[in-house]
């Protein structure tokens, strides 16, 4: 599903306008790779259920959003989260549809590095997912 959501992002200009598509990494970014740049994290995976069965499957995820300032953090957060936040529709990745019910936005956590003057926030998402 992080696969999806870097999609999502890569297919949103405002998010495109602060950090490059090369700079949108799942899971980790590699070694060495310049500030500013996203990581893209799956969390965990649950089902919401209803009285007829499984009505969608839940995918947790965390995008770390990073920058040397923190106003610039800040700035590439709001694009990141105006493209996912309550985003619904069917994304293609690779020709395989995906249909998202709905992405929900259920935290913000932020981190400072500033001995290495960098800062990072993180934004915890629910991705419901019709099965």
């Amino acid at each position: 599903m992080i696969h999806v959501i870097r999609k999502i992002l890569v297919d949103t200009q405002a998010v495109i306008n602060l950090v490059p598509a090369s700079q949108i990494s799942l899971v980790m970014a590699r070694q060495g790779m310049e500030r500013p740049y996203i990581a893209i994290d799956l969390e965990g995976t649950g089902f919401e259920r209803s009285n007829q069965g499984i009505a969608q499957e839940v995918y947790n995820i965390v995008v770390y959003v990073t920058d040397t300032s923190m106003s610039d953090a800040w700035a590439i957060h709001d694009a990141v989260k105006q493209a996912l936040s309550e985003f619904s529709g069917t994304k293609t990745v690779d020709g395989v549809a995906y249909r998202i019910g709905h992405i929900s936005l259920t935290d913000v956590l932020t981190d400072a590095h500033e001995l290495h003057d960098f800062y990072i926030l993180a934004l915890t998402l629910n991705v419901f997912v019709y099965p």
